[in-house]
């Protein structure tokens, strides 16, 4: 009913006296009693809010849950209701004469003017009629003694079935009716009564050629009145018989709701099945809006109901968020190119100007991704760059079926949901709670992914002497000594590639060795031999006098070094022992990094040389005592 109509009528039946405007307000109308002033509806005429809420008395705790009723939302007293405007004008202009009846009834303000019935012939045999004060029971009130008996119903009768006629309801519907419950708990009375109706209606069909259109927020059976209770289960008969006709979404989403609540369904999966088939028959056809509900429900039914083949399919923009981190978290599940695109994606700086990446993006790719990995293994000394610098793993708080009726009274039929290695949800029985674990972006994290890439392209440039160099940035040393080891891998790597690949046999390893010792000692003269064995002797005199500070230098570590400080012939004795200069380099500026936090020896024109700076140190260290 629209509010002109709604006036027109309250100025015909309760007098033009009776409707008043509210002052200061001009938007709202009064309706009062003529004998006591007191105001039994106040009606809002404000184009965003229109409402009509009247004074039920004492009954108006038990009208509140009758469909198309609500709490008062402009005068908060516990008498008060509001009526929905989208209810039929019979059941509006009922509401209004029950809360005038009350009205009149009201002896708060006493006043000494009577309504009166003035008869059509005042005059009567000859006489006056005078009229008594008479008192009037509205309760008692029927219908005109003119109107056939067996259309009427009691007025308790008409409350329970939602005031409709009675004659035609089905004894189902009925039953549904009368088997609300009021006396559940406020907090759950709406959604346990959803699902004890429903389950009590689960396989009712009906015929209805009546078709009533239906408008409420989080609808349920309780909401309909018999008419359009038949309009939803005739619907709902065809909608499993997989015809799909347009309907009003209130509707929709009672049939939704029954879904999600395992009503009309033998199992979860056909739920699911089911859930499906309406977001693709209706929802995406004929309504958008329910399309979007629906699809964050069947994510939730499948955690809910514990449905594993279904993940692929509904998760595909979480699982894809995911894998930002997934792929960085463990990389060997990955390829390198998956792995550098996303470390690359995640920063602010420029790599493609790194001389590495655009001489080979592959070779770039390889060699971030080995310097990944000993980022991640500082995890072991408790330096986790990925949780300090780029996403920390987050337990949000969710509720499964939010903004639906939802009995959360049933059980999960889990308690433990994976979408992927870094996505799960989990129930927490004793909290009664639903919790989602992923990772989270940290802020500023391009920031400092820029600074590690900065650092990586700076190192590349010095070990492989490609481009200018860069000024360095600020980073962690643990973290750019891991840049540096990464690089040395990567190295030590590529220099075995390049090597020959020989073939011996092992058994015969010892004859050749002394074959070719016998040879050699018969090409040299007898001062050479000679030599060669004081200086032997030499070296490992040195070595012995330095036997107890090693640094953790191998025996054949300590010779280089130690040959290098003195100037002698290095390659001589690589040769002599198979040794790879650049293999047996790299270990001992690893080795000695925590003395010196820095490399001791480096290459100049392909020939191993102590870095000036350290010379001295490292003499006191390698040559004491020694000639």
């Amino acid at each position: 009913m629209n509010t002109d109509e709604l006036l027109s009528y309250a100025i015909r039946h309760f007098g033009k006296n009776s409707i008043n405007e509210v002052k200061d307000n001009p938007n709202l109308v009064a309706f009062s009693s003529p004998i006591t002033k007191n105001w039994f509806a106040l009606l809002n005429l404000d184009p965003r809010n229109k409402s009509l809420n009247i004074n039920c008395g004492d009954f108006a705790a038990t009208i509140k849950d009758l469909p198309g009723f609500s709490a008062s939302s402009l005068i908060k007293e516990a008498k008060w209701v509001e009526v929905s405007l989208g209810l039929s004008n019979q059941k509006i202009k009922k509401a209004l004469e029950y809360a005038f009846k009350i009205a009149l009834m009201s002896n708060k303000r006493p006043n000494p003017e009577k309504l009166i019935y003035i008869p059509d012939d005042p005059i009567k045999n000859g006489e006056e009629s005078v009229y008594h004060e008479q008192k009037l029971d509205f309760k008692n009130w029927k219908r005109s003694s003119s109107a056939p008996r067996e259309e009427t119903n009691s007025t308790e009768e008409k409350i329970n079935l939602n005031f409709e006629d009675t004659r035609f309801v089905p004894k189902e519907i009925k039953k549904m009716i009368e088997s609300y419950q009021y006396s559940l708990p406020g907090f759950i009375r709406r959604e346990k009564n959803f699902y004890l109706q429903g389950k009590l209606m689960a396989s009712y069909e009906d015929d209805y050629e009546g078709r009533q259109s239906f408008l409420r927020y989080y609808p349920t059976y309780h909401d309909l009145t018999v008419g359009q209770a038949r309009t939803y289960f005739t619907w709902r008969t065809k909608i499993r018989q997989n015809i799909y006709e347009k309907i009003s979404d209130s509707y929709a989403y009672i049939y939704l709701y029954e879904l999600l609540n395992g009503i009309g369904i033998k199992d979860s999966e056909e739920g699911l099945d089911k859930l499906i088939n309406f977001n693709k028959n209706y929802a995406q056809r004929f309504s958008p809006e329910i399309g979007a509900y629906l699809e964050r429900w069947i994510r939730d039914y499948i955690v809910f109901y514990n449905i594993n083949k279904a993940n692929n399919t509904f998760f595909v923009k979480e699982q894809d968020n995911d894998k930002k981190y997934e792929r960085l978290l463990y990389p060997d599940q990955f390829s390198s190119h998956e792995v550098a695109e996303n470390l690359i994606k995640l920063s602010n700086y420029k790599i493609c100007n790194c001389p590495l990446y655009k001489k080979s993006i592959e070779k770039f790719e390889y060699l971030l991704v080995l310097i990944w990995h000993k980022i991640l293994d500082l995890r072991n000394d408790g330096f986790d760059f990925f949780t300090s610098y780029i996403a920390y793993k987050n337990q949000m708080t969710i509720q499964l079926f939010s903004a639906a009726v939802f009995n959360h009274e049933l059980e999960p039929q889990t308690t433990s949901y994976e979408i992927d290695q870094i996505r799960k949800y989990f129930y927490d029985k004793e909290k009664d709670t639903w919790y989602c674990e992923s990772y989270w972006g940290l802020t500023g994290q391009k920031s400092i992914m820029g600074n590690f890439l900065h650092e990586v392209d700076r190192e590349i440039r010095l070990r492989f002497n490609l481009g200018r160099n860069l000024k360095p940035r600020k980073i962690e040393k643990h973290y750019l000594k891991a840049i540096k080891d990464g690089i040395k891998e990567y190295q030590i790597e590529k220099q075995k590639l390049k090597q020959p690949k020989i073939e011996f046999n092992l058994s015969q390893l010892s004859t050749i060795r002394e074959d070719a010792a016998g040879t050699r000692d018969s090409l040299l003269t007898e001062e050479e031999l000679q030599a060669e064995q004081e200086e032997k002797e030499q070296l490992e005199e040195a070595i012995v006098d330095n036997e107890q500070e090693d640094y953790g230098l191998s025996s054949e570590e300590m010779s280089t070094i130690i040959l290098l400080l003195k100037g002698k012939d290095l390659n001589k004795y690589l040769k002599e022992h198979h040794l790879m200069a650049a293999v047996i380099i790299d270990n001992i500026n690893e080795k000695l990094f925590d003395e010196f936090g820095d490399n001791v020896i480096e290459f100049i024109n392909d020939i191993p040389t102590v870095i000036e700076d350290y010379q001295e140190d490292l003499e006191d260290m390698f040559l004491k005592g020694t000639n």
